[in-house]
Formats: structure tokens, C-alpha cells, sequence
């Protein structure tokens, strides 16, 4: 099936190994280090950082508003999210670097990438619905016996772990309801032995490199833009 992409949200999510018990000690000097590294790109407001507290450590949290996106510090994680692919790989590259200027001795034990993708499919809706029928009855074999007549929804999943490579990729997709025909979430996870090594830029890449090939092998080809000769 033939796709265009309407709309594409991305994050990352780079989990550290030990809490930061210290965060909320330090809260004035991190935003003071993301303040300045983030300041020449973003053009940040003093109302742009907030902070967010309650009666736990799981309640504490570092919120950073940049040009159509968010940053947020926990105990647990960094977590910086895009809604649209431009500029991201840069964007978490500095995050990440940042963060490890705020907090010298954090260890990241495991980053997450996520593209959330709403395709325009040929054919629409329909051809989406029967798209993922197939694949759905090719497994199940819902298309006979009692269950043949139903009105069916599918969503598809898989989660493919490589432990030689300590990495997890991922997908789901299903029939969009709100933007576009299709809904597509895409996973790019490595894992930490006892850390993770690559680097934000080389994952990132990583993940654009495997993604078409995911989708060719899914059924799902690119539309191209083919100009005069």
C-alpha cells in the first residue's frame, strides 16, 4: 500500500540507572545549564521553565517549553518530546549533553525512540481497513467460521527484542480515527550493558535507516515524487 505522511510526532526518553535524588536540590542549577545551552536555539522565557513538585520523589519534575515541544527532568528520566521530525535529531543530541553537564555522574541505562506517524494511504480508509484485515486474518483466522461475518477492527503489534545488540525495535499500527487513514507507532530502543554507549546522533540514525525498510516489509511503500525527466 502506498503512504504520504500527514503528520509525525517524535520523542526520546533516556532512563537513568540510579534515581536523582538530588534533583530538586539542584533544580536552579540545572535550568540555569539547559537556560544557557538551549538559549540561542529557543529564545526561552523565564515562563518557559517550570517546576512541578507533591509528596513523593515519583511527583518531582523539571519542565522546560521550547519551540513546539517539552523537556522534561524526573528522578528517573529525560524525556524530550517534538511533534514533527525536523531538527529532533539535534535537539536530543543537546538535550542529553546538557543534561550531562547539570548532572555529571547520571548514567543512562536505557534511551527509548518513538516516532508516531498518521499515513494518507491510496485508496483511504477502506483500502487501510482491508489492509489490515489481511494481515490480521492471515494470523487469526478471523475470516471464517463464527467470527466471518463481524464488523472487525485490527491493531497490530510486534516487540523484537536482539539481545547481541542489547536493542528492542517495535511497531503498532491500526486504523487512524482522527488524522490521515493509518496510525503507526515506531520503536527504537537500546539498551544499557550496564550502559548505553551509542550516542544519541548514531541511534537516531540508526532508527531513520531501519524505518523504511520496517515498512517495506510491513506492505507499506513511500509515495515517490516522481518530477519531469
Amino acid at each position: 500500500m502506498i503512504y504520504s505522511v500527514a503528520r509525525i510526532d517524535v520523542s526520546m526518553a533516556s532512563l537513568f540507572r540510579e534515581p536523582v535524588f538530588q534533583l530538586g536540590v539542584h533544580a536552579s542549577d540545572i535550568m540555569e545549564t539547559f537556560y544557557k545551552s538551549l538559549q540561542s536555539s529557543q529564545r526561552l522565557n523565564l515562563n518557559d521553565l517550570r517546576t512541578f513538585g507533591g509528596n513523593s520523589y515519583a511527583d518531582l519534575k523539571l519542565t522546560i517549553k521550547i519551540r513546539d515541544g517539552q523537556i522534561d527532568i524526573t528522578p528517573s528520566f529525560l524525556g524530550i518530546g517534538f511533534p514533527n521530525h525536523e531538527g529532533a535529531k539535534e535537539q536530543f543530541q543537546l538535550c542529553e549533553d546538557t543534561l550531562r553537564k547539570a548532572l555529571k555522574d547520571v548514567e543512562i541505562t536505557e534511551r527509548r525512540m518513538r516516532a508516531h506517524l498518521w499515513l494518507v494511504c491510496d485508496g483511504g480508509s477502506e483500502a487501510v481497513e482491508a489492509f489490515l484485515a489481511e494481515k490480521g486474518n492471515a494470523a487469526l483466522k478471523l475470516d471464517h467460521g463464527a467470527y466471518a461475518a463481524l464488523k472487525k477492527e485490527f491493531t497490530l503489534q510486534f516487540s523484537g527484542l536482539d539481545a547481541s545488540k542489547a536493542k528492542k525495535v517495535a511497531f503498532a499500527m491500526e486504523r487512524s480515527t482522527t488524522e490521515g487513514d493509518l496510525f503507526l507507532q515506531y520503536d527504537n530502543v537500546h539498551l544499557g550493558s550496564p550502559r548505553v554507549t551509542q550516542t544519541v546522533t548514531e541511534q537516531f540514525e540508526e532508527a531513520e535507516k531501519e524505518f523504511e525498510p520496517l515498512m517495506l516489509h510491513l506492505g507499506l511503500e513511500p509515495k515517490r515524487d516522481h518530477g519531469p525527466a
